[in-house]
């Protein structure tokens, strides 16, 4: 058609062109990545950005979106398209620094992706770095540190592949904890302390250190090494490596956190396991506090057995105890206490069975046996089957001997297992010889009671011992009329020195190591001292003779003991032996019961006292306190006893009630 001015003119198209198309041709029109997507998300069209971006190298038309972007999910795509202004932000291709957002806007039955690239260094990578961060300081072992490390530079930093090696000082390496990505095979071994290689380097001199590739590697103190493997990339840029230095910092910190947290976890979990001990250390002596009341108190033998065992048991921890002596078939039990009594019919106490409790091994090995958890101790064995039915949790036995000899076993039981660390064996151990002492006594003390004995003279030689080193010095014969054993070291002594002055036995005195105290017990020549074993009127005593009479010369010293009948007399002679230069036995006389009348009170009334009662009836008899007028207080008593006046007055009117009543009793 032309017009009037003969000029050919052009008629527009008036055809609308429809939003794909249009959409279309905007797209080609875009130098970022831009596609046209329908209502699948399926690709209707994309600019020639867009299929670089996905890296296909082919056309993505007809693609899903969701397959040509993995990390593109269709809940984050519809919600970015309802949600205008909004990006998504994902991570595509392999190239380290690639990152896009997309933004989505919707147009009619069509979407328009648009797409934007971002380097790692933009707010998006920084916020995911600080959540990764945060992550970070939450991990509780050094092995999750290490981890999250080596995560966070692949992940957010872009990394071809990251390696944590945390320092093992024990066996001197370093060794990979943490590996992440195509970090490479030397990244995942050890590096031992012969290594020279730039891992070893690094951690040694606390210094980066960068390889040409891009590699670098960051000291991480005394934990470790960060390393982070560019892949080949060797220009990182000036604020993505800023971001790895702050990663290793944050690694080191983290690391230190944890350090603390892991030591300070140890010291209180190593002031749990001191008050548990403190605690059971304590349960035991008050156990052992009872028990040595009932030592005291005691008068027979069975009277010890019975109430140590009740004494033990009346513990919140022990529920059962029980005392057993060897013979020629195993331990035969004689007294026991607590809950669970069947215990001892239900297990074989046989000296011949190769899987034995507790007592039986003490038994036979006079060594302390002990179970700190009887359930790990089940095997094959029965004893700890029948202990556990009766929630007995661990156990512990201890030998009952004195002076050499055997009085049996004693052996406890706890509600829950317990560490029978050095403490507590040794508390049961030293129990367990107070008491055999206990024991020995009162068994003395029946066979003396008995009425016949064996009667010594004995010449004994002990330049060293205390009285022979007075009697020397003051050039007269010392007499000692009363032996008290204090305690397993202390010896309570009284003597008498005729003709010699109380200020020269004084002066005598003050260069005896050996003697504690010197105290005039009367106004005439009689002494009590406190002497250091070994004396050799101690030693009698605690040998089990009774000590008739001492003569003591600087020479030598002439005794007269009491045995009991049945008494080993050799064994008796060979044992004070072990304590003197020499012993000799002048003579040995046997005396029936019916010509010691007297001896026989005295072996009655050494049978029904007890240890305490007897030493302090001994004390204030020799020191005068029956004396008229009195020569000793009973304030002096209480003082040489080292107690409470109260506690003596108790003693001495018990004491006389039993002296009383065996002479009256039968009348």
């Amino acid at each position: 058609m032309e017009n009037s001015g003969g000029k050919r003119r052009v008629d527009q198209a008036t055809e609308q062109e429809s939003p794909g198309r249009l959409l279309d041709l905007l797209i080609t029109r875009l130098s970022e990545p831009a596609a046209v997507l329908d209502e699948s998300l399926t690709v209707v069209a994309a600019n020639e950005a867009f299929e670089a971006l996905a890296g296909t190298g082919s056309s993505v038309v007809g693609d899903p979106l969701t397959s040509v972007v993995p990390a593109l999910t269709r809940e984050a795509v519809e919600r970015n398209a309802d949600e205008p202004g909004e990006y998504v932000t994902v991570r595509t291709g392999e190239a380290p620094d690639r990152w896009t957002e997309f933004g989505f806007d919707r147009r009619g039955p069509h979407l328009l992706c648009l797409g934007r690239e971002r380097q790692v260094g933009d707010e998006s990578a920084l916020t995911a770095l600080q959540a990764s961060t945060q992550a970070l300081f939450a991990a509780e072992t050094e092995e999750a540190v290490a981890t999250r490390i080596v995560e966070t530079a692949t992940d957010v930093l872009g990394f071809a592949g990251a390696t944590v090696y945390l320092f093992n000082s024990c066996q001197n390496v370093l060794w990979p904890a943490g590996v992440s990505g195509a970090a490479g095979e030397d990244s995942r071994t050890a590096v031992n302390g012969d290594d020279d290689g730039v891992v070893r380097e690094v951690f040694l001199s606390g210094t980066p250190a960068g390889l040409d590739g891009g590699d670098r590697y960051y000291p991480l103190g005394e934990y470790g090494v960060l390393h982070t493997a560019a892949g080949g990339t060797p220009a990182l840029g000036r604020e993505r490596e800023g971001r790895s230095e702050r990663l290793a910092g944050s690694a080191r910190t983290a690391l230190e956190r944890v350090d603390r947290e892991s030591t300070l976890r140890e010291q209180a979990e190593s002031y749990r396991e001191q008050a548990e001990r403190l605690t059971e250390l304590e349960r035991t002596l008050s156990a052992v506090r009872r028990v040595h009341r009932v030592l005291v108190d005691a008068d027979t033998v069975s009277d010890v057995e019975q109430g140590v065992c009740a004494a033990l048991t009346e513990s919140s921890w022990l529920s059962f105890a029980w005392i057993g002596r060897a013979g020629d078939d195993g331990v035969e039990p004689r007294a026991w206490a607590g809950s669970g009594s069947d215990y001892l019919e239900a297990v074989s106490l046989s000296a011949g069975d190769g899987h034995a409790p507790p007592a039986v091994q003490t038994a036979a090995s006079n060594r302390v046996t002990a179970v700190d958890a009887v359930a790990e101790a089940i095997g094959d064995r029965h004893w700890p089957r029948a202990a556990i039915a009766r929630d007995f949790q661990a156990a512990i036995s201890v030998p009952l001997r004195a002076d050499g000899v055997s009085y049996g076993t004693l052996t406890a039981y706890a509600d829950h297992p317990v560490e029978w660390d050095d403490s507590l064996a040794s508390v049961f151990t030293e129990l367990g010889a107070s008491v055999a002492v206990a024991i020995r006594d009162r068994e003395r003390r029946s066979r003396l009671a008995a009425g016949a004995g064996v009667e010594l003279e004995l010449t004994v030689k002990a330049p060293d011992e205390p009285l022979g080193r007075l009697a020397a010095a003051l050039g007269a014969t010392v007499d000692c009329t009363e032996v008290i054993p204090v305690d397993g070291t202390t010896t309570r002594l009284f003597v008498s020195v005729p003709g010699v002055g109380g200020e020269a036995v004084a002066d005598a005195v003050e260069a005896i190591p050996q003697v504690d105290s010197l105290v005039a017990v009367a106004d005439g020549d009689q002494y009590e001292l406190l002497v250091d074993e070994p004396t050799v009127a101690g030693q009698v005593v605690r040998h089990g003779g009774r000590l008739d009479a001492v003569s003591v010369t600087g020479e030598a010293a002439t005794v007269t003991v009491t045995l009991a009948a049945d008494a080993d007399v050799r064994t008796f002679v060979d044992r004070l032996g072990d304590s003197c230069v020499d012993v000799q036995l002048t003579a040995r006389r046997h005396q029936p019961a019916t010509d010691r009348a007297e001896d026989g009170i005295r072996g009655a009334l050494e049978g029904a006292l007890t240890d305490r009662q007897l030493e302090a009836l001994r004390t204030a008899y020799a020191s005068g306190f029956f004396e008229w007028p009195r020569e000793t207080t009973g304030e002096g008593v209480a003082e040489m006893l080292g107690v409470a006046q109260p506690t003596v007055n108790r003693h001495l009117r018990v004491a006389q009630r039993k002296l009383l009543a065996l002479v009256f009793d039968d009348e």
